[in-house]
C-alpha cells in the first residue's frame, strides 16, 4: 500500500502535465520511487511470474495471495479458470500487492485458450491459410480488447516459430506454418494488433521451436543445425518482429549445439543464446521471458531455484512460472552476496519491469468489472471466426472437377468419419440433397464394416468424404486421433476418383491420404468452418485459402508428376 500512496501523491504533483517529456519525467520519478522503496526481497521479487489458477483442480488461490502479500512476485501468468472467478482473483490480488501486479496470459487464440465458457478465435494454422494481415491485426485487436476486460497486460503470443517438421508435437497448428515469409507478416500484424491496443505482445519461443520432434514440457528438444542454417529460417521471423517494434520475446527450451554446445543446457539458461545472439547479435532490448520453469526440458536436469538463479544470470528479465520462489530469491540473494550477480544489474532489470508497469498504466490501477466477463469476452468471437473460416478454406486439389460436378447437380453422397451424431455439413448438405443418406465411419470399426460401407458408395456420383474431431497433434502414430482401420478406409477411398475429402482440423493429417484426388481443408471443426466447407462444395463460394505448411512434401518429391500441394504463389 506505502507504493501505491507515493505514486499517488507523484501523479497529483504532475498535475496538468501534457508534453512528451514531462510524461517522460514523471514515469522516470515513479520508477524510481518505486524502486527505492522496495526491500531486497521485494526487488528480488519483482523478478516472478508464477502461475494462477482462478479454478479447476490447480485452484491456488491461497498460495498466490501468500506470496503477494509478501512482495514475492512481481507477476501472475493465468492459467485454467473462468472470466468472473479470473477477475475476482485479479481484483483481490491488485489490492494485496504492494506493488502492482504485471497480468499475463497465454491467449494465443484468445482468452478462450486459457477460460471455461469463453470461444475459441482461430487457431494459427488457421490463419495461415488466409494469408490476410488485416483479419490477423483485426483478430489481434479484439484480444487485446479482451485482455483490456480481463486486467491482462500481457498476451504470450504471437508464436512465430516456423513448423518445418510435420511431427512438431508441441508447436504444429500453434504456428502460422512454414513459410518464414507469411510467418513474419501474419506475426507482426498479430503484434500490431496488440501492442496499438496497449498490450504487451511477446515473440516466441527463440530460437525458434519449429524444428522439433520432442516436446519440451517432456524433454530437451535438440536443433542440429548449423548458425547459417538458424539464421536463415528460425531467426527469420524474430528479426523482423524485433524490427517492427516487438516488447518481449519469450526463450525456448532447447538445445542448440551451434549457438551453445554445453551439455544439457537448455538455451533458457544460455548466456550465448540470451545475452548474445538475442541482446547483442539481434539488437533486442526489450523484455525477455523464460518459457516456463517447470517443463521437464530445464527440470530434468536442474533442481528447483537452481534452475531460476541460471535464467536470471543468463540474462532473462522474468523468471515464469517458478515452482519455488521463497527458494529462488534466497539463490538470487546468495549470487549478490557473493559477486556473482551485482546491484547495478539487478536495478536494470527490475526497472525494466517496472517500466512496462508503468506503460500497462499500472500506475494508477482500476478494479475490473467482476459482472459479465464471459459474454463481454465473446463479443466479437463469431463475427471473426466466421470471416477468418471463408477465407481459410482451401482447394489442395480437384483432379476430377468434382466441385463442378456438384454444382452441375451430380448425385451427392457423404461419409462421416469420426464425427459424433449429426454433423453441420451433413445437415447442410441434408437441407440441399433431401434423399442424402448419413454413412458413418466412427472408431472401433471394423474391417467388414468397410468393406461394406465401401461398397455401398461405389455407384455413388460424388462422395463427399467430412473427417471430423481430429486431434490438435499428430500423435505417435501421426494419425491425429484417427484409429487404423479409420486411416485405412481413408486410404482405400484415396484411390477413387469420385471421392473429395473434407479435412474439418489439421493441415498435416492429409499426409495419410496424400494420393486423394480431390481435398478440401478447412483446419477446425465448428460450424462456421463446416459451412465454409459447403459452401465451396456447392460453389457458392470460392475457395481463397493457401496450404500453410506441406503435408504430402516428402512424397511428393518421390512422385516427380504429383500434383504441387500449393497452386498458388
Amino acid at each position: 500500500m506505502k507504493y501505491r500512496l507515493q505514486a499517488l501523491c507523484l501523479l497529483l504533483l504532475a498535475g496538468a502535465t501534457t508534453t512528451h517529456a514531462q510524461r517522460f519525467q514523471f514515469k522516470g520519478r515513479w520508477i524510481d520511487s518505486i524502486y527505492h522503496s522496495m526491500s531486497e526481497t521485494e526487488r528480488i521479487g519483482q523478478l516472478f511470474m508464477v502461475a494462477a489458477y482462478s479454478g479447476g483442480e490447480k485452484a491456488n488461490q491461497d498460495k498466490i495471495e501468500q506470496l503477494v502479500k509478501n512482495g514475492q512476485v512481481g507477476g501472475l501468468i493465468f492459467m485454467q479458470g473462468n472470466g468472473e472467478a479470473q477477475a475476482r482473483m485479479t481484483n483481490r490480488m491488485q489490492r494485496l500487492s504492494p506493488v502492482p501486479l504485471l497480468i499475463g496470459m497465454d491467449a494465443e487464440w484468445g482468452l478462450g485458450m486459457r477460460l471455461t465458457g469463453v470461444r475459441n478465435m482461430p487457431k494459427q494454422m488457421m490463419i495461415g491459410a488466409t494469408r490476410d494481415t488485416t483479419l490477423m491485426y483485426a483478430m489481434g485487436s479484439a484480444i487485446a480488447d479482451q485482455c483490456h476486460r480481463l486486467g491482462v497486460h500481457i498476451d504470450f503470443a504471437p508464436v512465430v516459430d516456423v513448423n518445418n517438421n510435420p511431427k512438431n508435437p508441441v508447436i504444429n497448428f500453434r504456428s502460422f506454418g512454414e513459410d518464414k515469409e507469411w510467418v513474419s507478416r501474419l506475426g507482426i500484424a498479430y503484434m500490431k494488433g496488440l501492442q496499438d491496443k496497449g498490450i504487451m505482445a511477446c515473440a516466441k519461443h527463440f530460437p525458434g521451436h519449429g524444428d522439433v520432434a520432442v516436446d519440451s514440457h517432456l524433454d530437451l528438444p535438440m536443433i542440429k543445425k548449423s548458425r547459417e542454417e538458424l539464421e536463415a529460417l528460425e531467426f527469420y521471423p524474430f528479426k523482423q518482429l524485433i524490427n517492427a517494434g516487438v516488447q518481449s520475446v519469450m526463450i525456448a527450451h532447447l538445445s542448440v549445439p551451434a549457438l551453445d554446445d554445453s551439455k544439457n543446457l537448455p538455451s533458457t539458461l544460455s548466456p550465448k543464446v540470451i545475452s548474445g545472439v538475442l541482446r547483442k547479435d539481434l539488437h533486442f532490448q526489450g523484455l525477455i521471458f523464460t518459457d516456463a520453469l517447470d517443463m521437464k526440458g530445464l527440470t530434468k536436469y536442474y533442481p528447483d531455484g537452481e534452475t531460476d538463479l541460471r535464467a536470471f544470470l543468463a540474462g532473462n528479465d522474468v523468471l515464469l512460472f517458478s515452482q519455488n520462489v521463497p527458494l529462488a530469491i534466497s539463490k538470487i540473494q546468495w549470487a549478490l552476496r557473493t559477486g556473482k550477480v551485482t546491484e547495478s544489474e539487478l536495478e536494470r532489470r527490475v526497472k525494466k519491469i517496472l517500466e512496462a508497469k508503468y506503460d500497462a498504466g499500472l500506475y494508477q490501477f482500476s478494479p475490473i468489472k467482476e459482472n459479465n466477463v464471459t459474454a463481454d469476452l465473446n463479443k466479437s468471437t463469431d463475427e471473426l471466426k466466421e470471416k477468418i473460416a471463408r477465407a481459410a478454406v482451401t482447394l489442395v486439389r480437384d483432379q476430377s472437377a468434382l466441385l463442378s460436378r456438384i454444382s452441375k447437380g451430380a448425385k451427392v453422397s457423404y461419409l462421416n468419419v469420426n464425427g459424433t451424431g449429426s454433423t453441420y455439413l451433413f445437415n447442410a448438405l441434408k437441407k440441399k440433397y433431401p434423399a442424402l443418406e448419413p454413412n458413418n465411419l466412427p472408431k472401433k470399426s471394423n474391417a467388414a464394416q468397410v468393406k461394406a460401407m465401401i461398397a455401398k458408395l461405389r455407384d455413388t456420383g460424388v462422395v463427399i468424404v467430412g473427417i471430423h474431431e481430429l486431434a490438435l497433434y499428430p500423435g505417435k502414430d501421426g494419425y491425429y486421433g484417427l484409429d487404423a482401420v479409420q486411416i485405412s478406409a481413408l486410404q482405400q477411398l484415396s484411390q477413387k476418383k469420385n471421392v473429395i475429402f473434407a479435412i474439418l482440423g489439421n493441415a498435416y493429417m492429409m499426409k495419410n491420404i496424400c494420393s486423394a484426388k480431390s481435398v478440401l481443408i478447412g483446419y477446425e471443426d465448428d460450424n462456421y468452418t463446416e459451412e465454409a466447407v459447403f459452401e465451396v462444395l456447392t460453389g457458392k463460394l470460392k475457395a481463397k485459402g493457401s496450404l500453410p505448411v506441406k503435408p504430402c512434401a516428402a512424397k511428393a518429391a518421390a512422385r516427380p508428376n504429383a500434383n504441387p500441394e500449393n497452386p498458388k504463389p
